[in-house]
This record gives C-alpha cells, sequence and structure tokens, in this order.
C-alpha cells in the first residue's frame, strides 16, 4: 500500500523527468541512508520544481518513478515579499518562516539605515546559503515550487520594480487593513529602526500597519505572508 503523499521524505530535484530513472546527487543519497536510514525498496518523493510531484522507489543511486501527481499545496496568491536587509542570521529565519508559509519571491535590498553591506562576494554566497534554506523549508512544508531569491540595489529600486507594491510601515494614523488583491502581491518590510525620512516620502501612500503594535523586521514578513496566504 502506498505511503500518503505527506509523510513521503521529499527532495528537490529542478528539472527531474519522471520518462526514466532519476539519478540522485551523492549529498541526497547520504541523506537517505544516514539521516533517514531508508533502504532500497523504500518510497521518496522527487519535486522537478514545476508543481508536480514524482512518487518514487529508491533504488542505490536512482530513483524509479512510480506515480506522477500535482498536489494542491502552493498558495493561489503570489507573494514577493521585498525586506530590508537585518543584522546577523535574522534573514535565515525570514526566509525560512516565508517559505513554510508559501512566499513566492523574496527581494532582499540595503536601506538608509541597514547596517549591514553585502559585498558582490558576499552576496553570491549568502544568496546561495539562503537558496539552500528555502529549498529545505520547502522540502519540510510540502511545497512543490521554490521561491525566488534576488537582490535589489535600495527602496527606489524596489519601489521603481513594483509600483503597486504594499510597504509595512510604522508611521500613525495608517489603515491596519492588509488584504489580497489579484492574483499577485508585494509586500515591503522595513528595516531595524525603520524607515528613513526620505524612504517615507518615495512610500508615499503605499504604507500599512499590521495593527495596533509595531513587529521586529524579522515577524513583519511572516505575520503578512500568514495573513494572505493562511486565511
Amino acid at each position: 500500500m502506498s505511503r500518503p503523499l505527506r509523510s513521503l521524505p521529499r527532495f528537490f530535484l529542478p528539472g527531474a523527468s519522471p520518462a526514466g530513472e532519476i539519478e540522485l546527487p551523492k549529498d541526497e543519497i547520504d541523506k537517505i541512508r544516514k539521516v533517514l536510514r531508508l533502504s532500497a525498496g523504500a518510497e521518496i518523493a522527487i519535486l522537478p520544481n514545476d508543481g508536480t510531484l514524482i512518487r518514487c522507489e529508491f533504488q542505490n543511486h536512482f530513483a524509479i518513478p512510480r506515480e506522477v501527481v500535482r498536489p494542491d499545496t502552493e498558495a493561489r496568491l503570489r507573494l514577493t515579499i521585498a525586506q530590508a536587509l537585518p543584522k546577523g542570521d535574522k534573514i535565515d529565519e525570514i526566509i525560512r518562516a516565508g517559505t513554510e508559509l508559501g512566499v513566492s519571491r523574496f527581494i532582499l535590498f540595503p536601506s538608509e539605515r541597514t547596517v549591514v553591506r553585502w559585498d558582490e562576494k558576499k552576496t553570491a554566497d549568502r544568496l546561495n546559503r539562503l537558496r539552500t534554506i528555502a529549498r529545505e523549508s520547502s522540502e519540510v512544508s510540502f511545497r512543490t515550487v521554490l521561491p525566488e531569491i534576488t537582490p535589489a540595489r535600495d527602496l527606489k529600486d524596489v519601489l521603481t520594480q513594483f509600483p503597486d507594491c504594499i510597504v509595512l510601515s510604522e508611521v500613525e494614523g495608517l489603515s491596519p487593513r492588509l488584504e489580497p488583491k489579484g492574483s499577485e502581491m508585494t509586500i515591503v518590510v522595513g528595516p531595524e529602526g525603520g524607515w528613513a525620512d526620505r524612504e517615507l516620502n518615495a512610500i508615499g501612500n503605499r504604507g500599512v500597519t499590521l495593527g495596533p503594535r509595531v513587529l521586529r523586521t524579522e515577524h513583519a514578513g511572516a505575520a503578512a505572508a500568514a495573513l494572505l496566504l493562511l486565511s
């Protein structure tokens, strides 16, 4: 008897095809054998990153396709979170939580009050690490499409790319209502310490709040995503 899809060990292999044997990378084989303690014949799921799931039988270095299904696990709303870079490893948790909640894309940018600055090498290294975190979080949370993670130059660049975005702000008197709009939506989350005056001027009437309290930058995006994607 086949195991329920949600209980299968899941592995993202973008581009994998159910037309024949799927060769597994060494790190995934090690995970299957040494971490999950699975042996030949065990059922696993391969995720090609196209919305489908390939139910497979594990055999040595290969996954043998048995069935292709399309689980309904992705959010109807394609949500982008544009996040001002926080200090330390807070960005790791932002990506992890947002991915598990169903965020489709993350845009990372330095704001005027951002303390951390990424040079070209650090940007490439950090993006690779964050994409690994997103992949692992997607596997755990039963997603079938990986979120995109890309950088932007600054807030102006974000506002230019997404002129209809909604910006979370601590300014008094803003509307606390946050509702889905259409099939795509972009939420911009500010830095520790809040937006600078010049940034507030650029934001204009795009600002909203999530309610009476001010949330930490590492919690605000997840709170917005939960309101929009889990309701």
